[in-house]
């Protein structure tokens, strides 16, 4: 269920022929997210643009994917000896997510949408311990 959409414009400024119009959120039924926002203000004279806010665009097959994913990965380091090291696990995940981007894209919009709790949803093994804040901390790094 999605708590909380938010698309909006505050024009203070002069707008001369101009071509202006607030983001597009696009959920589905059954989203999770928590907030989602896109917003513009204009507080000085614009002529002559096309100005637009953020798109924000959040299906439940996105997120599906992503924790088969991440699940099917967990599931291949739970399964090698060589990752029973924690420390090992971590830096195996940390490669997959920079090697990546689609993947990389993915974890770093659950942690947007979601926050810590998100991103615990997806890691979530029962075998394989990887820390949810050094993911984060990883994710938000770039």
């Amino acid at each position: 269920m999605t708590k909380k959409n938010n698309t909006s414009m505050n024009v203070s400024g002069k707008v001369n022929r101009s071509q202006i119009t607030t983001g597009d959120i696009s959920t589905t039924k059954d989203s999770v997210y928590k907030e989602n926002q896109t917003a513009m203000d204009i507080t000085e004279e614009v002529n002559d643009a096309k100005l637009k806010t953020g798109t924000i665009d959040i299906r439940a097959d996105d997120m599906a994917d992503t924790k088969a994913e991440i699940k099917q990965l967990l599931n291949e380091l739970a399964e090698n000896p060589r990752t029973a090291k924690e420390s090992v696990a971590v830096t195996i995940v940390m490669e997959e997510i920079n090697d990546n981007p689609t993947l990389k894209q993915r974890l770093t919009c659950a942690l947007k949408a979601g926050g810590i709790e998100g991103l615990k949803a997806l890691f979530n093994h029962p075998v394989v311990s990887i820390p949810v804040e050094t993911v984060k901390g990883f994710l938000e790094a770039e």
